[in-house]
């Protein structure tokens, strides 16, 4: 799974949804954000069970899957880019690299599917 997003598009949208994150959550995976790909589209839901909220965005790929990222960890890196292109990539050893022109970070990653369902 690869896809290239906006470092500061990327970073408004986790913002408004980083809002919903507790710091005393039930569940361990509700301190992530739910990263889905397919066809073109990037939605990303954050949740504490009670509210869930999801932001769509327009990014490159050719690839669907879904992974549960590190909220605070990501804003926080994401916070030091300057406006430059991201990518991202999923590796098998259940880590993602987000590349960019100033260097690489690795982050660990949930499987998507034990991110609690919206209804």
């Amino acid at each position: 799974m690869k896809f290239i997003v906006s470092s500061s598009y990327l970073l408004k949208q986790l913002q408004v949804l980083g809002s919903v994150i507790n710091n005393t959550n039930a569940l361990p995976i509700l301190e992530n954000f739910l990263f889905e790909l397919n066809n073109n589209s990037l939605t990303v839901s954050a949740s504490d069970l009670e509210t869930t909220m999801s932001a769509t965005l327009d990014i490159e790929t050719d690839s669907t899957g879904s992974v549960a990222v590190p909220a605070k960890l990501l804003l926080e890196i994401l916070k030091t880019f300057p406006e430059q292109p991201l990518t991202f990539t999923v590796e098998e050893n259940s880590t993602i690299e987000i590349s960019s022109n100033s260097g690489k970070y690795a982050l660990a990653y949930l499987p998507g599917a034990e991110f609690p369902k919206a209804y």
